[in-house]
Protein backbone atom coordinates (compact mmCIF):
# COMPACT_ATOMS: atom_id res chain seq x y z
CA UNK A 1 0.00 0.00 0.00
CA UNK A 2 1.94 3.08 -0.86
CA UNK A 3 -0.65 5.27 1.38
CA UNK A 4 -0.10 5.00 5.02
CA UNK A 5 -3.63 3.43 6.15
CA UNK A 6 -2.46 4.57 9.85
CA UNK A 7 -1.96 8.44 8.63
CA UNK A 8 -6.04 8.49 6.62
CA UNK A 9 -7.12 6.56 10.03
CA UNK A 10 -6.41 9.78 11.92
CA UNK A 11 -8.02 11.96 9.41
CA UNK A 12 -11.13 9.66 8.87
CA UNK A 13 -12.10 6.42 11.38
CA UNK A 14 -12.23 3.82 9.22
CA UNK A 15 -14.99 1.36 10.68
CA UNK A 16 -14.29 -1.26 8.01
CA UNK A 17 -12.28 -2.27 4.63
CA UNK A 18 -13.47 -3.05 1.22
CA UNK A 19 -10.46 -4.15 -0.83
CA UNK A 20 -11.31 -4.64 -4.55
CA UNK A 21 -8.38 -6.47 -6.46
CA UNK A 22 -7.07 -7.94 -3.41
CA UNK A 23 -3.81 -10.29 -5.44
CA UNK A 24 -2.40 -12.12 -2.38
CA UNK A 25 -3.88 -9.55 0.75
CA UNK A 26 -0.86 -8.32 1.51
CA UNK A 27 -2.37 -5.21 2.65
CA UNK A 28 -4.16 -7.20 5.18
CA UNK A 29 -1.71 -6.46 7.55
CA UNK A 30 -2.06 -2.82 7.48
CA UNK A 31 -6.07 -2.94 8.40
CA UNK A 32 -4.90 -5.39 11.35
CA UNK A 33 -2.38 -2.96 12.31
CA UNK A 34 -5.32 -0.59 12.76
CA UNK A 35 -7.49 -2.88 14.48
CA UNK A 36 -10.02 -4.13 11.60
CA UNK A 37 -10.85 -6.87 11.94
CA UNK A 38 -13.79 -7.29 9.56
CA UNK A 39 -12.24 -6.54 5.89
CA UNK A 40 -13.43 -7.99 2.95
CA UNK A 41 -11.36 -8.29 -0.02
CA UNK A 42 -12.55 -9.23 -3.65
CA UNK A 43 -9.62 -10.83 -6.05
CA UNK A 44 -11.06 -12.86 -9.01
CA UNK A 45 -8.07 -14.99 -9.87
CA UNK A 46 -9.07 -18.16 -8.37
CA UNK A 47 -5.18 -19.09 -7.32
CA UNK A 48 -4.53 -15.73 -5.68
CA UNK A 49 -7.41 -15.69 -4.01
CA UNK A 50 -6.68 -19.00 -2.45
CA UNK A 51 -3.83 -17.37 -0.73
CA UNK A 52 -5.77 -14.58 0.21
CA UNK A 53 -8.41 -16.85 2.24
CA UNK A 54 -5.50 -18.80 3.89
CA UNK A 55 -4.49 -15.44 5.52
CA UNK A 56 -8.17 -14.90 6.89
CA UNK A 57 -8.87 -14.48 10.59
CA UNK A 58 -11.48 -13.18 12.42
CA UNK A 59 -14.38 -11.55 10.66
CA UNK A 60 -12.04 -11.32 7.55
CA UNK A 61 -13.70 -12.62 4.18
CA UNK A 62 -12.77 -13.51 0.57
CA UNK A 63 -14.86 -13.41 -2.62
CA UNK A 64 -13.37 -14.73 -5.71
CA UNK A 65 -15.66 -12.82 -7.89
CA UNK A 66 -14.64 -9.27 -10.04
CA UNK A 67 -16.60 -6.27 -9.48
CA UNK A 68 -18.41 -4.36 -12.26
CA UNK A 69 -21.01 -2.55 -13.08
CA UNK A 70 -23.35 -4.72 -13.86
CA UNK A 71 -23.62 -8.84 -13.44
CA UNK A 72 -21.62 -10.07 -16.08
CA UNK A 73 -18.54 -12.85 -17.78
CA UNK A 74 -15.83 -11.61 -19.39
CA UNK A 75 -12.36 -12.60 -20.61
CA UNK A 76 -9.50 -11.10 -18.35
CA UNK A 77 -5.91 -10.67 -19.40
CA UNK A 78 -3.71 -12.93 -16.81
CA UNK A 79 -0.57 -10.95 -15.87
CA UNK A 80 2.65 -12.89 -15.75
CA UNK A 81 5.75 -11.81 -14.50
CA UNK A 82 8.61 -13.90 -13.79
CA UNK A 83 9.47 -15.01 -10.69
CA UNK A 84 6.10 -16.31 -10.51
CA UNK A 85 3.35 -14.95 -7.85
CA UNK A 86 5.51 -13.43 -5.21
CA UNK A 87 7.31 -11.44 -7.44
CA UNK A 88 3.81 -10.16 -8.86
CA UNK A 89 2.45 -12.78 -11.86
CA UNK A 90 -0.82 -11.93 -11.57
CA UNK A 91 -1.01 -8.49 -10.14
CA UNK A 92 -1.18 -6.69 -13.50
CA UNK A 93 -4.27 -8.85 -14.53
CA UNK A 94 -6.37 -6.57 -16.55
CA UNK A 95 -10.02 -6.72 -18.21
CA UNK A 96 -9.22 -4.22 -20.63
CA UNK A 97 -5.96 -5.28 -23.04
CA UNK A 98 -2.51 -3.90 -21.70
CA UNK A 99 -1.48 -0.86 -23.91
CA UNK A 100 1.72 1.53 -22.08
CA UNK A 101 1.66 -1.04 -19.76
CA UNK A 102 3.47 -3.00 -22.45
CA UNK A 103 6.00 -0.09 -22.76
CA UNK A 104 6.59 0.94 -19.25
CA UNK A 105 6.54 -2.66 -17.81
CA UNK A 106 8.37 -4.60 -20.29
CA UNK A 107 9.28 -7.74 -17.43
CA UNK A 108 5.58 -8.48 -17.21
CA UNK A 109 4.21 -10.31 -20.21
CA UNK A 110 -0.04 -11.41 -20.72
CA UNK A 111 0.36 -14.87 -22.16
CA UNK A 112 -3.20 -16.21 -20.53
CA UNK A 113 -6.58 -15.22 -20.55
CA UNK A 114 -10.02 -16.32 -18.16
CA UNK A 115 -13.04 -16.22 -18.32
CA UNK A 116 -14.37 -14.12 -14.80
CA UNK A 117 -17.21 -13.85 -13.25
CA UNK A 118 -18.52 -10.24 -12.25
CA UNK A 119 -21.07 -8.99 -9.97
CA UNK A 120 -21.63 -5.13 -8.72
CA UNK A 121 -20.61 -4.59 -4.74
CA UNK A 122 -24.01 -3.07 -4.33
CA UNK A 123 -24.84 -7.00 -4.65
CA UNK A 124 -23.31 -7.93 -1.79
CA UNK A 125 -25.08 -5.62 0.75
CA UNK A 126 -22.35 -4.61 2.79
CA UNK A 127 -22.58 -2.32 6.00
CA UNK A 128 -20.68 -0.83 8.87
CA UNK A 129 -17.84 0.19 6.04
CA UNK A 130 -16.69 3.34 5.14
CA UNK A 131 -13.47 2.49 3.43
CA UNK A 132 -12.98 1.20 -0.39
CA UNK A 133 -9.67 0.54 -1.83
CA UNK A 134 -9.78 -0.19 -5.47
CA UNK A 135 -6.84 -1.77 -7.63
CA UNK A 136 -8.09 -3.35 -10.78
CA UNK A 137 -5.79 -2.15 -13.48
CA UNK A 138 -8.08 0.24 -15.22
CA UNK A 139 -11.16 -1.24 -14.40
CA UNK A 140 -11.64 1.42 -11.27
CA UNK A 141 -14.52 3.55 -12.75
CA UNK A 142 -16.62 0.16 -13.58
CA UNK A 143 -16.46 -0.42 -9.82
CA UNK A 144 -17.75 2.44 -9.07
CA UNK A 145 -20.71 2.46 -11.49
CA UNK A 146 -21.81 -0.97 -9.39
CA UNK A 147 -21.29 0.76 -6.28
CA UNK A 148 -23.73 3.56 -6.03
CA UNK A 149 -25.72 2.49 -3.27
CA UNK A 150 -22.75 1.73 -1.05
CA UNK A 151 -21.21 5.34 -2.08
CA UNK A 152 -22.92 7.71 0.32
CA UNK A 153 -21.53 5.67 3.80
CA UNK A 154 -18.09 5.58 2.10
CA UNK A 155 -15.67 8.18 3.68
CA UNK A 156 -12.40 7.59 2.42
CA UNK A 157 -10.80 5.86 -0.69
CA UNK A 158 -7.55 5.01 -2.45
CA UNK A 159 -8.62 4.44 -6.10
CA UNK A 160 -5.45 3.06 -8.55
CA UNK A 161 -5.70 6.00 -11.11
CA UNK A 162 -4.30 6.87 -14.85
CA UNK A 163 -3.61 9.53 -16.90
CA UNK A 164 -2.56 7.97 -20.10
CA UNK A 165 -3.94 4.78 -21.46
CA UNK A 166 -2.33 2.02 -19.72
CA UNK A 167 -4.93 -0.15 -20.59
CA UNK A 168 -7.17 0.46 -23.58
CA UNK A 169 -9.74 2.75 -22.96
CA UNK A 170 -9.38 3.04 -19.41
CA UNK A 171 -10.78 6.48 -17.55
CA UNK A 172 -8.64 8.97 -16.83
CA UNK A 173 -7.73 10.39 -13.33
CA UNK A 174 -10.43 12.98 -13.94
CA UNK A 175 -13.38 10.59 -14.99
CA UNK A 176 -12.75 8.98 -11.34
CA UNK A 177 -12.92 12.74 -10.14
CA UNK A 178 -15.96 13.39 -11.84
CA UNK A 179 -17.83 10.42 -11.14
CA UNK A 180 -17.10 10.00 -7.27
CA UNK A 181 -17.76 14.55 -7.27
CA UNK A 182 -21.82 14.10 -7.26
CA UNK A 183 -21.19 11.51 -4.17
CA UNK A 184 -19.62 14.34 -2.12
CA UNK A 185 -16.01 12.34 -2.64
CA UNK A 186 -13.40 14.24 -3.67
CA UNK A 187 -9.68 13.91 -4.33
CA UNK A 188 -7.68 14.80 -1.82
CA UNK A 189 -3.61 14.03 -3.05
CA UNK A 190 -2.41 11.39 -5.74
CA UNK A 191 1.09 9.68 -5.93
CA UNK A 192 2.08 8.38 -9.69
CA UNK A 193 4.36 5.59 -9.64
CA UNK A 194 5.29 6.29 -13.71
CA UNK A 195 4.31 8.75 -15.95
CA UNK A 196 1.03 7.01 -16.84
CA UNK A 197 -0.33 5.29 -13.53
CA UNK A 198 -0.89 6.23 -9.49
CA UNK A 199 -2.58 5.85 -6.36
CA UNK A 200 -5.76 8.52 -5.47
CA UNK A 201 -6.44 9.08 -1.99
CA UNK A 202 -10.67 10.83 -1.66
CA UNK A 203 -12.26 11.80 0.92
CA UNK A 204 -15.59 13.10 2.26
CA UNK A 205 -15.63 16.55 3.91
CA UNK A 206 -12.21 16.09 5.14
CA UNK A 207 -8.82 17.97 3.96
CA UNK A 208 -5.24 16.23 3.94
Amino acid sequence: MIFDIKQINDRCKITGAIHVGGFIGEELFSYRSIGLTNTVIFEPQPYLCKIIKDRLILQEKAYDVALGSKTDKKTMYISYRDGGIHKGAGASSSFLKPKKHLEEHPEVTFPDTLEIEIKTLDEFNLSGFNFLNIDVQGYELEVLKGATKLLPSIDAMIVEVNRDEVYEGCPMIEDIDNFLLPFGIERKFEHWQSKSWGDAIYMRDKTW
